[in-house]
């Protein structure tokens, strides 16, 4: 069991780490940005939304990576990943200083969903083994706590930092360079994060020789599909990130709510919905100590439909606030794992967690099929559709139990 210095050293690291991700979020986070982008280049919103669903595809990693890597070499694979990231991010920049046409550009970012979902999900998948373990049970929702109470204000920084540029706040420095320079901001945050990783202090897991990979696979399926609840947990992910797949329309919506340019507010959008997910980490975290991450996550499907009704409902510039639950409900990205990682013995963690993640690459479809429907029927028919897997979600995983413990 870690020591409590061990549950706060492991808990700062990974707040520290957050802190960083959180302030290069404009460009980390697939979305709103890269969607407006695409948009500025003419793009439809299917094809702005190609970015964010090549992003989910690239999330099939970490399967490979918890047969490939040992668990001694755990807290590694977060520093190779951010490596692979920040040079990600550089090569995009580079891109956009380049005077290339814009099929180029939409290709770049369609390339940069998909290597950044592979970096991305690794990385979250190894950064909750990581903390599963090194902190205690209870640490480990003190550091969810402290970690989303305190970090989505550097993504409110970031995303007045990104709204700042986009909207001329620098008038020498015209489209697409404006975009440039966010993608130069985010490439030194992954590569602190890298740095960060190296110090996490884990408990020793004995390696068990290497099964041959389909071999590995099949057994992990199995195994992990032979559990009910865990089964509820991976389609509740699916619907997660389905509803999810609205995110790009909040921010193209705006044109219809308020009539103006969506480039006008991807960045205020984005402070919205981190500084309400700021809020929200305060909230769920107390949720998860007191009633555990299951009910954590519950909550979560419910600020999505309630995000997805406000989009519908509201008119006007208060349509803004849409984000904002949006941001709230997006911290099911961390405690629906959690619930699978309180399911998992620790040593199946990383595959119990990469099974989970294949819920992302199969609900890859979402953003481009919210932006079909937002083209064919408009984006009311978009919202709609995102209220109805929010509730399936929450269904599911409101039928999660495990028998004597607080899950």
């Amino acid at each position: 069991m870690p020591s409590a210095e061990t549950d706060r050293s492991n808990g700062l690291i990974f707040t520290f780490s957050y802190a960083c991700i959180y302030f290069a979020a404009p460009v980390l986070y697939i979305g709103v940005v890269q969607a407006a982008l695409a948009n500025k280049f003419g793009a439809s919103a299917a094809e702005a939304n190609l970015p964010a669903s090549t992003y989910q595809f690239g999330q099939i990693a970490p399967l490979i990576f918890s047969w490939l890597i040992p668990h001694r070499l755990e807290k590694n694979v977060v520093t190779w990943a951010n490596l692979l990231i920040a040079a990600l991010l550089a090569c995009v920049c580079v891109t956009l200083l380049l005077p290339v046409p814009p099929k180029v550009i939409l290709g770049a970012l369609m390339l940069q969903g998909l290597v950044q979902g592979f970096g991305n999900s690794v990385s979250h998948v190894f950064m909750i083994q990581c903390l599963t373990r090194g902190t205690s049970q209870e640490g480990r929702a003190r550091a969810l706590r402290q970690t989303f109470a305190i970090t989505p204000l550097c993504a409110v920084a970031g995303s007045l930092t990104a709204q700042y540029l986009l909207n001329s706040g620098m008038p020498s420095l015209k489209s697409p360079f404006d975009f440039a320079l966010l993608y130069a901001i985010g490439a030194p945050c992954s590569l602190t994060v890298a740095l960060l990783s190296r110090r996490y202090q884990l408990e020793p897991i004995p390696d068990k020789p290497r099964a041959p990979f389909f071999q590995f696979v099949t057994s992990s399926i199995r195994g992990y599909f032979a559990d009910p609840n865990l089964v509820r947990m991976w389609f509740s992910y699916v619907m997660f990130y389905t509803t999810l797949g609205l995110t790009s329309n909040l921010a193209l919506y705006m044109k219809e709510a308020v009539g103006r340019d969506p480039k006008e507010f991807s960045g205020l959008l984005m402070a919205i919905r981190f500084g309400f997910k700021a809020l929200a980490g305060v909230g769920l975290g107390w949720i998860a100590i007191k009633y555990g991450f299951r009910t954590a996550a519950l909550t979560c499907m419910g600020l999505l439909a309630t995000a997805c009704a406000w989009a519908k409902f509201v008119p006007g510039y208060a349509n803004f606030f849409s984000s904002g639950l949006l941001g709230g409900g997006e911290l099911g990205g961390m405690y629906i794992p959690n619930v699978v990682a309180s399911l998992s013995e620790v040593a199946a963690g990383p595959r119990n967690l990469s099974i989970l993640t294949l819920a992302t690459p199969f609900s890859s479809f979402a953003p481009t099929l919210h932006g079909y429907i937002a083209d064919k029927f408009g984006f009311a028919s978009s919202f709609y559709f995102g209220i109805a897997t929010a509730i399936i979600g929450a269904l599911l995983i409101r039928g999660v139990r495990k028998q004597g413990q607080k899950v």
